[in-house]
């Protein structure tokens, strides 16, 4: 018996060869813009932003004393700076802040999670667009970030309650139902405590394959039909249910490629880092001795720009190295994902057929071409 996941690891070789080769410029700086920024994934969340604020500063004991100069002019004292700054911060500024944040970081998974959805466009037509496809996938975005975020709470729920039962269960909340909650849990035999724990793993484990097959199969059915997360796992759910052992053998296989390829980054990345970190080890000893030493290096406007200018430098150095691995290492993981599903269910083929085995070289669109002259 043959199986569609297996089947489908030679298929997104060659898929993949075609969707990147013969190698153009303007294709695959698109694609590395879409790589860069895009977000979600089988194994990773949406993009991530903290919404914790650091607002709880510790101001320094010593702060508007004699002993430091500041506020003490003539044995008499001014409120510093610092206290200034935390009176003029009112609560209500607090919560503005905190919804700004929240609003952003909506924002930026929405936007990050838009450009996924381009990225299968591009699989889809053979022809990378970022601009239109963007804009005209935002709305089924949407409708994904609340999806998987709501799947990412229930995932994250039995753990965080399992940790405010054992922090709090010797102190007091002030909350009296929290404290009724957490001794009614505290006193349960040990066998319903099992039974809950077992529970809520369970809970944990199929909210996060759930998580999982929402990337990885209900994306490709959104993209294919022209609809929401929702409609795209009632077109997936029959497939699933009927064809679930393929699914088994999709997960172990996907494990083995996902470790592969993170082996393939991972060397990249050293290396690039390696090569990064000499060549800038080599300028700043260049800087220093212009300067005049190590202790100039670090003791002088001069050689502090120059560090700083060191170190952004290799930061981009190093993404511009890895960023093309990861352009391929990616494609590959998204092109195998598309092809199991396509084989397990013909209807829900996304591959362009110039990528599919068996087809001619893909030809390049019109607007790929007159963008590269």
């Amino acid at each position: 018996m043959s199986w569609h996941a297996v089947d489908a690891v030679d298929d997104a070789v060659d898929a993949t060869r075609r969707f990147l080769f013969p190698f153009s410029l303007v294709r695959w700086t698109k694609l590395a813009i879409l790589v860069l920024f895009m977000g979600g994934g089988g194994v990773s969340a949406n993009a991530s932003v903290s919404v914790t604020s650091d607002s709880d500063v510790t101001m320094p004991s010593n702060v508007g004393t004699g002993s430091t100069g500041i506020g003490s002019a003539g044995g008499g004292s001014a409120p510093g700076v610092p206290d200034q700054i935390a009176e003029a911060v009112t609560p209500e500024l607090l919560v503005l802040g905190a919804v700004g944040l929240v609003l952003l970081f909506v924002v930026i998974s929405v936007a990050s999670l838009s450009l996924r959805l381009v990225f299968y466009d591009a699989l889809r037509t053979n022809e990378v667009r970022i601009v239109a496809p963007f804009v005209s996938r935002l709305r089924q975005s949407l409708g994904l970030f609340v999806f998987t975020t709501v799947l990412g709470v229930l995932a994250a729920a039995p753990l965080a309650l399992a940790i405010v039962a054992t922090v709090v269960a010797d102190s007091s909340t002030g909350w009296p139902r929290v404290d009724s909650a957490v001794a009614t849990l505290s006193s349960l035999p040990t066998g319903a405590t099992v039974a809950l724990g077992v529970f809520g793993a369970v809970i944990v484990a199929v909210a996060t394959l759930a998580f999982r097959f929402t990337y990885e199969f209900v994306v490709p059915a959104m993209i294919v039909d022209d609809t929401g997360v929702i409609g795209g796992w009632r077109r997936f759910v029959p497939t699933l249910r009927t064809e679930w052992t393929e699914f088994v053998v999709y997960l172990v296989v996907h494990l083995v490629i996902s470790i592969g390829l993170s082996v393939v980054v991972g060397i990249a990345t050293v290396l690039g880092f390696a090569s990064v970190a000499a060549v800038g080890g080599i300028v700043l000893l260049l800087v220093a001795a212009l300067l005049g030493g190590l202790n100039a290096l670090v003791g002088t406007t001069a050689g502090v720009v120059a560090i700083v200018a060191v170190v952004v430098a290799g930061v981009v150095g190093l993404v511009v190295l890895v960023l093309p691995v990861q352009v391929v290492t990616l494609s590959y993981r998204l092109i195998y994902e598309v092809s199991t599903l396509g084989g397990v269910d013909p209807d829900l083929t996304l591959l362009h057929p110039d990528l599919r085995s068996g087809t001619a070289e893909p030809a390049r669109s019109a607007s790929e071409d007159d963008a590269e002259h």
